[in-house]
Order: C-alpha cells, then sequence, then structure tokens
C-alpha cells in the first residue's frame, strides 16, 4: 500500500484483491495517472465494488478485472484513449453500466484490439434492457478484432447497435436464457461478412448447460464467430437459438456446411419434439453437406420428413447426409432414414447418405467403449450396487432377483430380450435391434430385399442418378474403401 500511495509514479497494478485492501483504495484521492496496467482479481470469488475516487489517467493500455465493480466505469475511461485490452470478467450487477454511455466511452480508442464484457447476472433494473436506439453515425474502433460477450441480447444490441468494427476476427457471444432474444443489430453489426466470397461452415452443438452455434469459414476477415445461449432445457435451447438465426437472415441461407453435436445424455431424447429441430434447420436451406453426430440422430431425421409436410422438402439443396449411427432405437433411425431417402426420390432431389458406426455406450451415463468386456467391467464398477435398469434409469431390483429385472424388461421394455444373467449384458444393443447386422437394402424399386453381405451403407447408386439405394459391403478392405469417412 505504500507503493501505491506514490500514485503519480505507478505504472502496473496487479493484485488479487480483498474487501479490507479495495476499501483502502479510498484514501487515494490523485489519480494514477502514470498507471498504463491494471489487473484486479477479487479473492476467492467475493464481488468487490472499487471506491469512486479510485482513478487512472491517459496512459492505461490493459484493463483486467474479475468480480469487480467500478462505478461509472464509462466515466473512468473518457481519457483512455491508448486502451488496447479491454477485459471485464464476472461483472457483479453493482457494476452495470449504460451501454450508450459505454459506446461513447469507446469512441476515439483507435487503439483497442479487445472487448471482453462478461456480466455475472441480468442487470439489476429493467431499463438497462429496453434503452431506445437511437439513429446516427457509429463510432469506429478500427482496429478491434475480438468482441466477446456474456449477458443479455437487448444489452448487446444497445450497444452494438452504436459502434462498428471493420477488423474483426473473432467473435464470441453468450446470451442469458430469456423468454425473448433480440439479436436484429447484431445481424446488422455482421451483414458486411455476406459478401465474402468464402466458403462457410456451421456448427450447432448441444449440451445439459447450453447450445451454441459456430461460424468458420476460409478466405474472409473473420475466421471465428460463436453464439451460445445459456439454458437446460433442449426444447427450449432449439427454440432460442432458431430465434437468433431468423433474424440473421439471408446470412444462414450462405452456409453450404452444416453439423449438429449432440452431447446430451440419450435417456434425455424421449421428451423431445422433433418439431423443434425442424425449426432450426430449415433456417439453413441452403445447406448441401449436413452432418449429424450422436444420439439424437433419430429424432432429427424425424424431422427431416414431417408427416404434416410430405409436399415440402427440407434443406432442398442438401446434397451429402453424413450420419452417426446411435447406440439405441436403431429401427427408428433405420425407418427414419429410409423415409427421408424416398422422400427426396420422390421429389427428384437425390442425396448421398453416408454412415459411421458408434461404440458401445453405458445408457445410464453414456461412456462409450469398443470392448463389450470394457463396458461391463464399467458397468460393473460404476453401477452395479444400485441395480439400476440401463434402459429407464427407474427400476431397482435386489441383487439376487435378476428374475424381477427380466420381468421389467418384458413389461417396460419388450424389444429387448429378457435374457441376461447379467444385467450389464443389457448395455449392449441385442443384435436383433442393431443395423450392422440387418442384412436389409433398397432396391430399385424401392422395396427391401435381403442380402448375404455384411454391414449396410447408404450410398449412391451406380446404376441411376435418380435416387439413392440401400446398399451392402462386406467387412473386407474394399468395404472400408466404399465407407466415406467424415
Amino acid at each position: 500500500m505504500a507503493a501505491l500511495k506514490l500514485s503519480d509514479r505507478v505504472s502496473s497494478i496487479s493484485l488479487t484483491a480483498t474487501g479490507p485492501l479495495v476499501a483502502k483504495f479510498s484514501a487515494f484521492e490523485e489519480p494514477f495517472s502514470e498507471l498504463e496496467e491494471l489487473v484486479l482479481l477479487s479473492h476467492e470469488n467475493v464481488q468487490l465494488t472499487l471506491p469512486s475516487t479510485f482513478r487512472w489517467g491517459p496512459h492505461l493500455s490493459i484493463l483486467q478485472s474479475t468480480r469487480i465493480a467500478f462505478p461509472s466505469l464509462p466515466q473512468l475511461l473518457l481519457p483512455s484513449h491508448c486502451l488496447t485490452e479491454l477485459q471485464l470478467d464476472e461483472i457483479p450487477s453493482a457494476g452495470y453500466f449504460s451501454p450508450e454511455a459505454f459506446a461513447d466511452a469507446l469512441s476515439g480508442m483507435t487503439q483497442l484490439r479487445t472487448i471482453s464484457l462478461h456480466f455475472l447476472s441480468l442487470p439489476p433494473r429493467r431499463n438497462f434492457c429496453s434503452l431506445p436506439l437511437q439513429s446516427g453515425e457509429r463510432d469506429i474502433l478500427p482496429d478491434l478484432t475480438c468482441l466477446k460477450y456474456r449477458g443479455t441480447s437487448k444489452y448487446l444490441d444497445c450497444l452494438i447497435a452504436r459502434i462498428d468494427a471493420p477488423s474483426l476476427q473473432d467473435v464470441c457471444i453468450t446470451f442469458f436464457n430469456q423468454p425473448t432474444l433480440d439479436a436484429s443489430q447484431l445481424g446488422r453489426f455482421i451483414k458486411w461478412i455476406e459478401m465474402q466470397n468464402s466458403s462457410i461452415r456451421a456448427d450447432v452443438v448441444t449440451s445439459e448447460r447450453a447450445i451454441s452455434i459456430s461460424f468458420t469459414w476460409s478466405g474472409g476477415p473473420i475466421s471465428w464467430f460463436q453464439l451460445e445461449v445459456s439454458c437446460e432445457q433442449l426444447d427450449w435451447q432449439l427454440f432460442s437459438m432458431a430465434q437468433i438465426c431468423q433474424q440473421f437472415v439471408p446470412f444462414p441461407l450462405r452456409i453450404k456446411d452444416l453439423s449438429i453435436v449432440t452431447t446430451r445424455l440419450p435417456r434425455e431424447q424421449i421428451d423431445m419434439d422433433s418439431y423443434q429441430w425442424l425449426e432450426l434447420i430449415r433456417t439453413f436451406g441452403g445447406v448441401k453437406d449436413f452432418r449429424i453426430v450422436r444420439e439424437f440422430t433419430t429424432d432429427i431425421m424425424h424431422s427431416l420428413c414431417p408427416s404434416c409436410e410430405r409436399h415440402t422438402i427440407v434443406l432442398p439443396a442438401l446434397r451429402n447426409l453424413h450420419l452417426h449411427k446411435p447406440t439405441s432405437r436403431h429401427r427408428e433411425f433405420r425407418d427414419s432414414v429410409e423415409l427421408f431417402v424416398t422422400q427426396r426420390r420422390l421429389s427428384s432431389r437425390p442425396l448421398e447418405v453416408y454412415t459411421s458406426g458408434s461404440r458401445r455406450c453405458c445408457q445410464i451415463c453414456g461412456a462409450g467403449y469398443n470392448l463389450l468386456e470394457s463396458l461391463v467391467n464399467h458397468f460393473n464398477e460404476n453401477h452395479r450396487d444400485g441395480n439400476l435398469c440401463p434402459y429407464c434409469c427407474d427400476f431397482n431390483w435386489p441383487e439376487e432377483r435378476n428374475d424381477l429385472f427380466r420381468q421389467h424388461l418384458k413389461s417396460t421394455h419388450p424389444q429387448v430380450p429378457p435374457t441376461f444373467s447379467n444385467p450389464a449384458e443389457s448395455l449392449i444393443t441385442p443384435p436383433e435391434l442393431d443395423d450392422t447386422n440387418d442384412q436389409g437394402y433398397w432396391s430399385n424399386n424401392g422395396s427391401a430385399q435381403t442380402s448375404s453381405l455384411g454391414s449396410p451403407l447408404l450410398s449412391r447408386s451406380s446404376s441411376t442418378d435418380e435416387y439413392l439405394t440401400y446398399s451392402a459391403y462386406s467387412d473386407s478392405d474394399s468395404a472400408s474403401d466404399a465407407l466415406h469417412d467424415w
């Protein structure tokens, strides 16, 4: 503290702050006129507020803080025209500031390269989320290359309505869970991307706590653009992301490569309405290559051929469909793929469908293993004590009464043969439910046939380009050559 009292001679401050230490900052009546770097981290994640007497001069270049509130931050930033990095993480509710005043403070910061605003919670007052957007000239931040934000959509829209950043390369935005997500100004903010002649790929990832979409492209000024919504319910995740993407039109229509990766547990599928998938997917009407990975492949395939819209083709430009075979619901998966292939054939929109194999997965925790022995050991080590049904996770039985488990399978899961002496064996897809042992394929007339060959693969027929065949290959090297890895 003695060194800090010489405020006109301090050029760098890096502290892990505590409440008592911050309280002593009120003794600093003179600004730190030569300060170039300020890094403040709250000790043990306690939310702290700096006294209003704490100020700096025009030489500040780096400002970083975590769980620190700066009273009247926009006013503090006004003289900081040399600022290059502004990173405020986990801003407490007491540290909220007007987006309009903040944009005004950024005016003239021609050297600013990074802005990172991560709010810890929703704003304390509604007016922070409902400030009117005013027309007029926008402040240009010519060197800004990185923009990261976490908070409400309305706050961000109010901020970026007042600035322009022609050199942006890295954009990462996370929205809080809200009934309405307003990203109209964000769409304007990146509208110039549509004019770039580069290939764009979109990757949608759903997890237990959030959904995100990432745009990557080559040849353009921006290399990474990610949007995320913090939400746990899958249907609300899809609704929120579809709501955002629809505000970016026509930008999503330019995307030619789309992938969806789901990391949620398989048992969550049963409560999902496939129509929610459709609302998000149809936003990307220009997609030519579509990849679906993990356990929701079957539900997504159902959404691609809705029964109420038989004459409406989803993703009319689609040419290549890459599917990761699920670890369960194999018959539903196969039927949905066959229906989709048939609809595309009848609409004269041919495509190629590629499948990749999947590992054996624990139906309780989702852990995957290549070997049966490894999965059995996993079950015995992690789930054996509870004797929990791996299919519904709602039924328990005594250690010595495996017959009760077999009765449960017969009454609740009739598709599973109740012949397992070890409950871990029920975690393995029964042969009659595994499409790798299904010898069927599609003939030229669309009817199911049989073959003596091995694992089936969807591919384009060599005899015609009008529709797909459901071909079969053996496990030989030639079969692996025919498979399309992705």
